[in-house]
């Protein structure tokens, strides 16, 4: 006999990150590989926070700040949100967990869509909360309306997940349903259900009618929490650093149950420098949408079928495009060099997820595709 998990977690799935660059070079014996799989800053870091980090490695004798006072500082006067209304983690998906356990027991129930940001599901389950899904609507966003009647009818829901915009599908709900959405669940139950709303991906957004995250956190404060990241337009992946924002009072359990070096000093430094390059922002929002132009053209000249997106990747339909299953098109693009990202593991069997790279990169990818289109059609 031997001391066995809980049902839960021996049935949890767990969440599977895109394959690394290394692994490819050892699978295949190539020397260059390009990896666009994982909405990753293919300008690499932020250069400040690079310099940054190395200033300060002669204090990692020292544990970091747990209070994370001076990032604290520093997000604060940028996003125009209290220090006390912020929670910081090691990556949006860690605070996301704290808030998961923070408010959830087992037997729980939480709602989100099919096809939402895999972590949510993962991080319900390994505390045991059962995860109800709403089906996509056939543009490939959120059914909020379907959403909202899952909450109202299942009176286990503590918990709702929203991402605007989405990944893996880019897509994204404007203001007036976000805000039709968010006031009706404030009416369920007392207003006892709360909504975690995902901007991981708020800095490449152009769309104007997407609500921003400072509208959301002052009209529904104390029933909402926002996720941002670093991971992505700053380029610190690596580091792990994102944080929630919401009601001090409704973030005050989550502080308590947090581990309180969940940060480690080279992050934070390295976060609060990122925050503040802008030049650095900029060209990667001016490489990203660059990028997306190359994409979008090259798709659409193909009659490959994407979904629109506010992100930093696409989503494309390789079935219709390959005849075959993204995993099968990702298989084949690895013999090249070249990792995207399948993404069969959210329902979606028939599509790849493309993340945008540098000008060269994206010439190369495409190249692949090309070819392996080519091969098909023969």
């Amino acid at each position: 006999m031997r001391l066995r998990p809980p049902k839960y977690i021996e049935n949890l799935a767990p969440y599977r990150p895109g394959k690394p660059i290394e692994e490819v070079q050892r699978e295949f014996g190539l020397k260059d590989v390009i990896k666009l799989a994982s909405n990753e800053n293919p300008l690499g870091p932020s250069p400040l926070a690079m310099e940054a980090v190395q200033k300060h490695l002669k204090e990692s004798h020292r544990y970091p700040d747990a209070t994370a006072h001076r990032l604290r500082k520093a997000v604060s006067q940028k996003e125009r949100v209290s220090e006390a209304d912020l929670l910081f983690g090691c990556g949006s998906d860690h605070v996301m967990d704290v808030l998961i356990r923070s408010y959830l027991s087992p037997g729980d129930q939480s709602v989100t869509s099919h096809a939402a940001f895999v972590a949510f599901r993962v991080n319900c389950n390994v505390q045991g909360v059962e995860v109800l899904e709403a089906p996509l609507l056939e543009s490939g966003s959120f059914d909020l309306d379907a959403m909202l009647e899952l909450i109202r009818a299942n009176e286990r829901v503590k918990l709702t997940y929203l991402a605007n915009p989405n990944n893996p599908t880019g897509t994204h709900r404007d203001r007036k349903d976000v805000r039709k959405f968010l006031d009706a669940v404030r009416q369920v139950r007392g207003g006892t259900v709360l909504t975690i709303m995902d901007y991981a991906y708020w800095e490449y957004v152009t769309d104007s009618e997407i609500p921003e995250p400072q509208e959301i956190l002052s009209d529904y404060r104390g029933s909402v929490v926002v996720l941002r990241t670093f991971s992505k337009v700053y380029g610190l992946g690596g580091m792990r650093v994102g944080y929630g924002a919401g009601d001090a009072a409704l973030l005050e359990p989550c502080q308590r149950v947090r581990q309180p070096f969940s940060l480690n000093h080279p992050a934070l430094v390295a976060a609060e420098a990122a925050l503040h390059d802008q030049a650095f922002v900029d060209e990667s929002l001016k490489v990203n949408a660059i990028g997306l132009v190359k994409w979008r053209y090259y798709l659409g000249e193909s009659g490959i079928p994407f979904m629109p997106t506010q992100g930093n990747f696409l989503l494309i339909n390789t079935q219709a495009g390959f005849g075959k299953s993204g995993n099968e098109v990702f298989e084949l693009c690895l013999k090249s060099g070249v990792i995207f990202r399948p993404v069969g593991n959210y329902g979606m069997p028939d599509w790849l997820r493309v993340s945008v790279g540098t000008p060269a990169e994206n010439e190369r990818a495409i190249e692949v595709l090309k070819a392996l289109r080519k091969a098909h059609a023969h």
